[in-house]
Order: C-alpha cells, then sequence, then structure tokens
C-alpha cells in the first residue's frame, strides 16, 4: 500500500503508546509498518538525504504529538511515553488524527502553530502566505527534497538547452572536462585528450580510467537534438570504432536519447564494455560535480544530537 501520510502515523503511534509504558523509536516504527501491512521494500524507501522516509514521517508525527503534549520524551534516548492528556485526547476521538485535530484540543499545540504561522509570514513579507500545513501527506524535509528535485530538474532543462547552442566540438571538450571532473585523470591539460574534428574514425576522444593512466576508456560525444532517438546501429558503429583501436571500454554520451534496442546491444556486449549516457543523465552529472553550473544558495539543516544530551 502507499507510503503513510505525516498525519496518519499519530493515530498507530498513540495507540502502541498507550499499551505499554515506553516505547523506543524502533518499536513505533514497527508497530507503524504493520499498522498499515508495509512491506520490507516500501519500509527501506528513502529520501535524497539517506534517511528512511517511514522514519522521517513518523519523527514528524512524533513532533506533532509532542507539541501537543499528549506524548513526551523518555528517559533513554529515542523512548517515548503517552502523558495522560494524551490517554484522554484518544478516548475522547475515533479516526485518524489531523493537525486541526490537535489545534482543536490542544492549547499548547494550537499556540505553536500560531508562532510558526507569524515567523512564516514574516520571513515571506506577505499578508496572505498560508504555511505548509502538518497534516499534508510530505514532512517539511520532504517537501524541501522534493522542491529540490523540481529545481534540479529545471537546471537540467536549462544546461541542455545551453549545450545545444553551443557547437559539437564545444561538446566534446565539455564531456572531457566532466570526465576529469569525475576523477578520470588529473587535467585537461594531463590526462584528458580530444582528438581532432575530422578523421576521428569514430572516436571523439581518450581518457585515462585512472591516475596511474594503466587504461584507456575512448568515448563518442554527439551534440544531437534533444528528441532524437540513438538507435542499435549507432552504438554498433561505435563499438566497431571501438575494435579497430584495439579498446575495450567505450563510453557513448549524447544529448539525446537511447532505444531500448540501442541499450540491450551494450548490456549483451562481451568483449567490450559500452556505457550509454544520454542528455538527461548528463545534465545530472554536470551539477553532481560542477560542470558549467555554479552554487546560488546553500541550506544546511541539522538535528539534534541525542548522544550529547545523553551524557553524563
Amino acid at each position: 500500500m502507499p507510503m503513510p501520510k505525516w498525519h496518519e502515523i499519530m493515530r498507530p503511534v498513540l495507540e502502541h503508546l498507550s499499551s505499554v509504558e515506553i516505547a523506543s523509536s524502533k518499536e513505533l516504527e514497527a508497530c507503524v509498518a504493520e499498522a498499515f501491512s508495509m512491506t520490507d521494500e516500501e519500509r527501506a524507501e528513502r529520501l535524497k538525504s539517506g534517511q528512511l522516509r517511514l522514519y522521517n514521517r513518523m519523527f514528524w508525527a512524533i513532533t506533532d504529538l509532542e507539541k501537543a503534549k499528549y506524548l513526551s520524551y523518555g528517559d533513554q534516548r529515542g523512548t517515548y511515553r503517552i502523558t495522560d492528556a494524551g490517554r484522554k485526547f484518544l478516548g475522547t476521538h475515533n479516526g485518524p488524527i489531523m493537525a486541526k485535530d490537535l489545534e482543536a484540543s490542544s492549547p499548547s499545540f494550537k499556540a505553536w502553530r500560531a508562532e510558526y504561522r507569524a515567523k512564516k509570514k514574516g520571513a515571506d513579507q506577505k499578508d496572505d502566505v498560508e504555511p505548509v500545513a502538518a497534516d499534508e501527506e510530505t514532512s517539511p524535509l520532504e517537501a524541501m527534497d522534493s522542491s529540490y528535485r523540481e529545481i534540479r530538474d529545471a537546471l537540467s532543462d536549462d544546461i541542455l538547452q545551453a549545450i545545444m547552442g553551443q557547437s559539437p566540438y564545444f561538446f566534446e571538450h565539455l564531456v572531457a572536462k566532466l570526465l576529469v571532473a569525475m576523477g578520470y585523470g588529473e587535467s585537461i591539460e594531463g590526462r584528458a585528450e580530444v582528438t581532432p574534428q575530422s578523421g576521428d574514425e569514430g572516436i571523439d576522444g581518450i581518457v585515462k580510467e585512472d591516475r596511474l593512466g594503466f587504461d584507456s576508456v575512448y568515448y563518442q560525444a554527439k551534440r544531437w537534438d534533444l528528441d532524437r532517438t540513438v538507435g542499435r546501429p549507432d552504438v554498433q558503429a561505435f563499438s566497431g570504432a571501438l575494435s579497430g583501436k584495439g579498446a575495450s571500454k567505450g563510453l557513448f554520451i549524447t544529448t539525446a536519447k537511447f532505444s531500448k534496442a540501442a541499450r540491450d546491444f551494450a548490456e549483451g556486449l562481451h568483449a567490450q564494455r559500452i556505457v550509454l549516457v544520454d542528455g538527461k543523465a548528463l545534465a545530472n552529472l554536470m551539477i553532481d560535480y560542477g560542470v558549467g553550473v555554479s552554487t546560488v544558495q546553500t541550506y544546511e539543516i541539522k538535528s539534534i544530537d541525542s548522544d550529547f544530551f545523553s551524557g553524563e
């Protein structure tokens, strides 16, 4: 079933805490997973940051319940217990628990939400700004993660459009710079080589696989239309060009897309290893390795260090 929403987790957490004296975050996570019949694969889903998606949503559900004074932290780190107010709320409230239910029943939660709204409105300097609702499907970290992906996707499109405005030979040099940035050699002058514009016999460039130069990777860089599909014959021709150089490793990198037949051919090779990188993957690599892009804003997200506060 789909990942339980942020607010949907609150009831199973409170119900489990009402049946035990104290529970750890691991116990609560297992309880939530059982309540929603989650598979191992669903429990293993992770955010881009690497944090488990279920744990992240459970963390924000616990945060809301703690702000409402319906649960409290235990003496040991990562443990929780239900409060008397929490038992009373659970006994009088039926069905899923929403943020609006906490706001209506808990003065402390209502005050906390009001303070949040005031800070959010002040930060945006707009009177009509609505804060992200605490009962939405995603947590604040997930919302930020989603926004990051949207910004990254837009940047990828911009990168490809910028590449299409340059010459094919510029693209060959761009690929060489990217490979160097990825660790295939020390510098564009030292380890990466770009063959002449003509007479390259199907090979656009050569780069050393490692700093010691034990092996070389031959690549073909094609700045083709973004909506073009690179078929098996193109990859097969590149394979032949590698054979002509006595090479076993090749990179076919393009702004276009590869057909399934092209990918199947590359994966089916035995004597050679050919890696196919299409436009989308190329743009993502450029972002990851800082080629043709610059950082305009950095956000550092921190969380509580439980070990620090659990020491003597």
